[in-house]
């Protein structure tokens, strides 16, 4: 008797709380997963305040704006743009005239020059188009379509889809001999 006393108060108090709670229709909450889809942000750049990646790091969306480099402390050491963009880094804040660099992916992890504005740049039809805007096209563009050795086995890099079916023996035992490059420099 205790039992079914408890568990009618206990349905009742669910019930409750269920009626206070805002009614959603079913085509509403089906509504949200129509809308889902891959998603991702091409030609975003990752910008860190020490060198290596570290420190401080956020990602930026690529933008035809012109953003003020950070000063001490919060000046960028590390500039990382992702596949398929590229940023340009100028001596002007209003990013004109001179270009220090043109980073394309991976970036650069440390020894970042001197620079007062930056302009990172999407997908590569975007970034063509915006380039061709820019003064010094050429320099601009220069590399942008072409692989990156210095990728050094990250993933997606040629070297390591070369290497792919020994990662995968070394996965599978476990890296029992430790997890060393084959090549100086080269990560896994």
């Amino acid at each position: 008797m205790r039992v079914a006393t408890a568990t009618m108060l206990a349905n009742a108090f669910f019930f409750a709380i269920a009626e206070c709670l805002p009614y959603l229709p079913r085509e509403t909450a089906s509504y949200s997963s129509k809308l889902l889809s891959k998603r991702g942000l091409p030609g975003a750049v990752y910008i860190c305040t020490d060198p290596n990646f570290r420190g401080d790091c956020g990602w930026v969306a690529p933008s035809q704006e012109c953003r003020i480099a950070g000063t001490g402390l919060q000046a960028p050491e590390s500039i990382g743009p992702d596949p398929g963009g590229f940023c340009v880094l100028y001596a002007d804040a209003a990013c004109k005239g001179n270009q220090i660099a043109t980073l394309r992916f991976p970036g650069i992890g440390s020894g970042v020059p001197a620079f007062s504005a930056i302009r990172c740049l999407g997908v590569q039809q975007e970034a063509t188009k915006t380039a061709n805007r820019l003064s010094n096209t050429a320099q601009a563009l220069k590399g942008v379509t072409q692989d990156d050795p210095r990728l050094a086995g990250g993933v997606g890099s040629m070297s390591r889809k070369r290497i792919k079916a020994q990662m995968e023996r070394m996965e599978q035992d476990g890296f029992s001999e430790g997890l060393i490059g084959l090549r100086p420099g080269e990560y896994y």
